[in-house]
């Protein structure tokens, strides 16, 4: 860290009196130190790591401002929805030898190890009912998709029209499959060209409808306080809400259980927690859905389209020169192709629960 932890505060206005402070430790991107003030009780410093998956940081302003004012638009819009669910201290500066974040401590991650399958339920219901609950709740922004900063402020990445990105996007899935199918990889093309095509149809024929979301839900960022389940570290961006929650459930049922060769989640021994992954994407949907069959059909269409695109990503990284960066995210060529017939079974025997048309 290029500057004290006095500095940090000092340039918040916070005071010093009372300081103390230990090494927390460290995410992707980020490491993370807790504090501890008389003015307040406890607090996380999160400072940019000078190197991320095998790349060193360079400081980009707009880049951060944007990261970090994102972040905080959604703890504040969340904590609005649900109180207390996010950190309610939220402080952020960006400048060159001086950039970090300041937030309050919600407590320690999740330990799937010592959280039981019905337990996982529960968080994941409660999870569940707070994105729903953040769905029907309006952020005025401009465009859509991740959120950068301008000078205006926030706006989304992409401008124009959604209705068209939207039917581009389908014909992107389209596109990955057809070069699945071109690699030659074992799988039952019509059966799953069959689930495509009907998770396409509803999906264009469906009312889209904008909303704050958040991509990076994951063990790694979920509190439990006493019970209760409380969110950090987002990745917000301006979306329909049934994509982002089709994708934790491919994270949850999928990604994760499946990832105990990848350097960045070897730690965890996600593979062995595969009843407690499972178990939150079960509870999450049925706390998002509340019974409505079509959003639970919505969401599972969602969780279909991100498991292909797994799919093909993962087909589409044998044929790409190996770097560092993909090494620490995915693993090395074996483990990426190990799991492939795996993902390929899940893909044809995926079901799409619910009922269109409730």
């Amino acid at each position: 860290m290029k500057f004290t932890i006095e500095e940090a505060l000092d340039r918040i206005g916070l005071s010093t009196a009372g300081l103390s402070s230990s090494y927390l430790g460290e995410g992707a991107w980020h490491a993370a130190y807790l504090l501890h003030t008389d003015e307040h009780e406890a607090l996380v410093l999160r400072v940019p790591k000078p190197a991320a998956y095998g790349a060193p940081f360079v400081y980009n302003e707009q880049e951060m401002l944007g990261e970090y004012a994102s972040r905080g638009l959604y703890y504040q819009h969340a904590n609005l929805v649900m109180p207390g669910i996010c950190p309610e201290f939220f402080a952020y500066h960006v400048e060159p030898e001086l950039t970090f974040t300041l937030e309050s401590y919600c407590g320690k991650t999740l330990s799937l190890q010592e959280t039981t399958r019905s337990d996982a339920v529960e968080l994941g219901r409660q999870c569940g009912q707070f994105m729903s609950a953040m769905s029907r709740a309006e952020v005025p922004l401009r465009g859509f998709g991740f959120l950068g900063w301008q000078e205006e402020g926030l706006v989304g990445e992409i401008q124009g029209d959604l209705q068209a990105y939207w039917q581009e996007e389908a014909n992107e899935y389209r596109e990955q499959f057809e070069q699945l199918v071109l690699t030659g990889i074992p799988l039952d093309e019509d059966r799953i060209r069959g689930k495509l095509e009907e998770a396409i149809r509803y999906r264009l024929g469906r009312t889209l409808r904008l909303s704050l979301t958040n991509r990076d839900i994951s063990p790694e960022n979920i509190i439990v306080d006493n019970h209760r389940l409380r969110l950090i570290d987002p990745l917000p961006l301006q979306y329909d809400d049934h994509v982002f929650a089709g994708n934790l459930l491919n994270n949850f049922n999928t990604l994760f259980p499946s990832y105990d060769r990848s350097p960045r989640y070897a730690k965890h021994k996600f593979g062995s927690y595969r009843a407690q992954l499972n178990g939150f994407a079960e509870g999450y949907l049925d706390g998002y859905a509340e019974g409505n069959e079509a959003v639970r059909y919505s969401i599972k269409i969602e969780e279909f389209l991100m498991l292909l695109d797994l799919v093909c990503h993962h087909a589409g990284l044998l044929n790409e020169e190996w770097n560092e960066g993909i090494r620490l995210r995915v693993g090395d060529r074996a483990a990426v192709k190990e799991r492939i017939p795996e993902y390929i079974r899940r893909l044809e025997q995926f079901a799409f629960e619910g009922n269109r048309n409730k």
